[in-house]
This record gives structure tokens, sequence and C-alpha cells, in this order.
């Protein structure tokens, strides 16, 4: 009894995942592609079938005969689309791929978290095409070339890396140094992607945050030049470096939870107050920016010059954190939360917590991550005053001082 009602709950979601591709499918085809709403929900469905007959007779001859029939199916379907002028091969690709999910979803057991997510992600590839090939139009060869290093960087050297500490401190560990740095670095081309691919259309509000994602000290120096060119975007530009230092404290504690969660689960509250504290805030400027049309623009994170820059980095906080630790103890570390805060919250926050899982406390990890990200936010003010204008370092300093106060306030609490 219960099998079988396993069974039916596979069908179902098969006919829901091929029902949300074949919609996609039916929408963009205009009724002329062979394959429809209804197909791409039978052909998923026969994925789990031919799974299921496959389990229940010990064989894979059903499977190799489904298998043979979806891709003779899949030609004929090519063949008759061709026949009406129509090329490309992204539907028929689509529809092995929904097959394909079919049979995942036999094998997989409850939530069934892979098929859903790739036939969601399938759907996003499908629904998106005009935006993946802009994207790609405007490539450039070093972008595609940093990738190519990340990839590298990813796949190939951090599996052989030891995962253990190599030092007399006990302090630098090669797989998590390298790891954080992969970390770091797929967050922030996450949010480059999403800027790249959506462009203007999603408004400065995404682009600030899309742009906290990648950087807020990008987003900051971009801004501040593009009003010392333009006092015309001056209220556009301050919005969007609210926003992106806003969504910094929330970054901070994505990042901190993979390393620590318990580090990331304290921080929670004192830095979403101060995230949509600073996102409430930004309205002032978001008021007399309507009539201004402002454009971010930010280079690509996963530039090797960087990526060195911040392993560099990392591995010196690691040092003389512990170092500060062992002669000079809580003010050594809350000295060098401060100082390494000015140019990078991330290798701080990755940093303390990693020591706070071995030798570093824990109130004192998320004091000194509190403190580095405040000292983040005051350089980035004094970034406006450099790179920017006057008038700009005086509006973004309306909600910086708040958020600054904020967080002392918080750190007092912490403290006391």
């Amino acid at each position: 009894m219960i099998e079988n009602f396993v069974l039916f709950q596979k069908i179902v979601l098969s006919l829901a995942i091929g029902a949300l591709i074949g919609i996609e499918r039916e929408k963009r085809g205009r009724g002329e592609l062979p394959e429809g709403l209804r197909t791409f929900m039978l052909v998923c469905m026969f994925g789990v079938l031919s799974g299921f007959f496959s389990d229940v007779l010990k064989s894979t001859l059903p499977f190799f005969a489904a298998f043979f029939s979806v891709g003779g199916l899949t030609i004929l379907g090519y063949i008759a689309k061709k026949r009406r002028g129509h090329m490309g091969l992204t539907t028929e690709m689509a529809f092995l791929c929904t097959f394909a999910i079919g049979i995942l979803i036999f094998f997989e057991n409850y939530p069934y978290f892979l098929s859903i997510s790739l036939g969601v992600l399938l759907t996003f590839i499908l629904i998106f095409k005009e935006l993946l090939h802009k994207f790609a139009k405007h490539l450039k060869v070093k972008e595609i070339r940093d990738a190519i290093i990340f990839a590298i960087l990813t796949f190939i050297i951090l599996p052989l890396l030891p995962n253990r500490t190599v030092d007399p401190f006990n302090a630098l560990n090669p797989f998590v140094i390298w790891l954080s740095l992969v970390l770091v670095l797929s967050i922030s081309f996450a949010g480059y992607i999403a800027i790249r691919i959506f462009g203007v259309k999603i408004g400065l509000l995404l682009t600030g945050l899309f742009g906290g994602l990648a950087s807020s000290t990008a987003v900051t120096v971009s801004m501040a030049e593009n009003v010392r060119k333009s006092s015309k975007i001056l209220y556009s530009a301050t919005f969007a470096v609210i926003i992106a230092s806003s969504t910094m404290f929330l970054r901070t504690v994505f990042v901190s939870s993979v390393v620590n969660y318990n580090i990331g689960y304290i921080l929670l509250i004192p830095f979403a107050i101060l995230a949509f504290g600073g996102y409430l805030l930004s309205y002032l400027s978001w008021r007399k920016s309507r009539k201004e049309k402002a454009v971010l623009e930010i280079s690509s994170p996963l530039a090797l010059k960087q990526a060195v820059k911040f392993s560099i980095f990392f591995i010196l906080i690691l040092l003389f954190s512990k170092l500060a630790q062992n002669h000079f103890g809580q003010a050594g570390i809350f000295l060098i939360a401060a100082i390494a805060g000015l140019a990078d919250v991330d290798a701080v926050s990755i940093s303390f917590s990693s020591l706070a899982l071995t030798t570093l406390s824990p109130f004192l990890a998320i004091k000194g991550i509190i403190i580095a990200c405040l000292s983040n936010t005051l350089s980035k003010w004094f970034l406006v005053k450099w790179f920017g204008t006057n008038k700009m370092f005086v509006e973004v300093g309306k909600v910086f001082v708040v958020i600054l106060m904020a967080g002392m306030f918080l750190l007092s609490l912490l403290l006391f």
C-alpha cells in the first residue's frame, strides 16, 4: 500500500514538472512545435514508469526500450520542425532532459530535491533565452578566461589540498583557505552575473542588491566616480550605495553560516536589523532619484589578481589573529578586525568563523565580525568622499551614521 502511494506521488510530481517545462515550450512555440504541454507531461511520466518497470523486472530492457523510443520521437519532432522552417535543438534537448528527470524522480526519495531543482533550473534556462543570449553576446574574452581559471581552482585544485593545518601556529588549513576563496568568488560572481543578465531592466533596487552580493565596495567606488562625472545621478548613486552596503550585512551572515553555522545564527538578528534598517532609510534617496537614470557597472570578481589578493589577505588575517589572540587577547582580535575590515569583510568573517571552531571564543569572533563590518562601512563612506563629491558624502552619511551608531549599540550589548 505504501509503495503504491509513493509511486503515485512520483507520477504526480513527474506530471507537474513536465507541465512546468511544457507550458514554457507551448508559449514559446505558439502551437508550432510538435512537442507541447501534454507531450512533456507524458514523457516525464514515461521516465518514471520506465524506471519502475526496470526495477520490477530486474532488467534494463524497459529502460533502454523507453530511451530509444524517446530518442526516436525526438528525431521525428526535429524533422517535423525543420520542415516548417524552424531551426535549433533547444526543444529536443529539453525533451530528453525531461525524460531523464522522470527517471531520476523514480530513483530519488522524498523530498525529491534534486529532481525539482533540475526541473526548475531547466525551465529557468528556457524562459530566459533572450537574456542569456544577450549575456553571451556581451561576454568578454577576459571574463571567459577568468571563469575557466575559477573552474580549475574549484574542481581541480581544491580536492587535492590537505584538509589539516600545516603551520606551527595551527592556523592555516590549505583546504579551508581555498574553500573560502571559492565561496567568496561564487557569491560575488552570482551577483555579477545577475547584473550582467538583467541589466537596468530590474531597476536600481535589485541592481544594488545584486551589487551588494558581488561587492559593495565596488558598487561604492563605481557610483562615486559616476557622480563625480555627472551630479545629475546623485540620489540614484546614493541609493545604490546604501542598498549594496546594507546587503553586505546579510552576505556576511551567509558566509559565516557556511563556515560556522552557530556564528551565522547568532549574527542573523543583529545584522538583519542593520540591513533592513539601511533598506528603510534608503527610501529617502530613492524618493529623490525617480527622475534620474543611473547605470551600475562593476568588473568581474573572478579576476585572478583579486583571487590572489584575497588569499594572501585571508592567510595574513588568520596568522595575525592567532598571534594577536596569544599575545594581546581580546584587544588584539578587535584591532585586527578593525584594520582588516577596512579592506575586506569576507576575509575577516570567514577567518574568525573558522577560528571559532577551534581556538577562538565564538562570542569573541562575533564581536570581531561586527567590528569589521562597521569598519568596512566607515571605509566605504570615506571612499565616497575620495572618489565622489562632498554632497554625495553628506547624503550617504545620513544613513551610514545611523547604521554605525546602531551597530555600535548592538556591539555594546555584546560587550557588556
